[in-house]
């Protein structure tokens, strides 16, 4: 008994980091043409992109992002139950993974910024200055959990409410509406929209709210043989 209760405590730690690892050998290919390739592209369509393509594509990358925790919960998660693994350690586990992935992306797109910021000043067409590059950048740190967590939480939406007809529906139109939101974060602070603790705020309660849908969505979930 006492060696059970020794390893299950670093249970839910190895397995967000477990998830995170799949994730990222998921993305390699789709991650290494993003950062080659979106840099170059800016500045050949510098004149026709007003904002720079790397901040278009930052932003879809984030709903591979969200499409990866919601891939694995779905798939996943009712072996993980099968081993013992309780829906509080897929919570933590989850919150690991958002941890890591929200890191990793945000030094990814914030290095992209700046190879962009540093491509277009030698073409002679740099947009804003290296403080704006970098700014825009670090705020993918608060940006990226609202997309991992929107894809967690209707990962598990889908196993708790399967088979009904309504849910596709009542996802599609949240998901657009809540989209439009996370957009309206996501570029009104870069261009000014408010201050810095106003939105970091929002961005933070935001990202509560579906942590804590995900929590009780999860605690809801039946069990399915497959």
């Amino acid at each position: 008994m006492t060696a059970v209760h020794h390893v299950l405590p670093g249970r839910r730690y190895r397995l967000g980091l477990g998830i995170a690892l799949g994730a990222a050998r998921w993305l390699r290919w789709i991650g290494l043409a993003w950062i080659v390739l979106t840099p170059l592209l800016s500045v050949l369509l510098v004149n026709a992109i007003e904002t720079g393509l790397w901040a278009i594509t930052a932003t879809v990358f984030q709903w591979f992002v969200a499409s990866a925790a919601g891939r694995w919960l779905y798939a996943n998660l009712p072996a993980a139950i099968s081993r013992g693994v309780t829906r509080r350690e897929l919570t933590t586990a989850l919150l690991v993974f958002g941890t890591l992935a929200s890191i990793a992306t945000t030094a990814v797109v914030t290095a992209g910024f700046a190879a962009e910021h540093a491509l277009l000043s030698a073409a002679g067409e740099p947009l804003g200055t290296w403080g704006d590059a970098l700014g825009n950048g670090t705020r993918y740190l608060l940006i990226t959990p609202i997309y991992c967590f929107t894809g967690a939480l209707i990962g598990a939406a889908a196993l708790r409410f399967a088979g009904r007809a309504w849910f596709t529906l009542v996802v599609l139109v949240a998901a657009a509406g809540q989209y439009s939101g996370v957009l309206a974060l996501e570029f009104g602070y870069a261009r000014g929209g408010t201050d810095l603790a106003g939105w970091a705020g929002i961005c933070l309660a935001v990202t509560a709210v579906l942590v804590a849908g995900l929590a009780a969505t999860l605690r809801t979930v039946p069990v399915r043989t497959k």
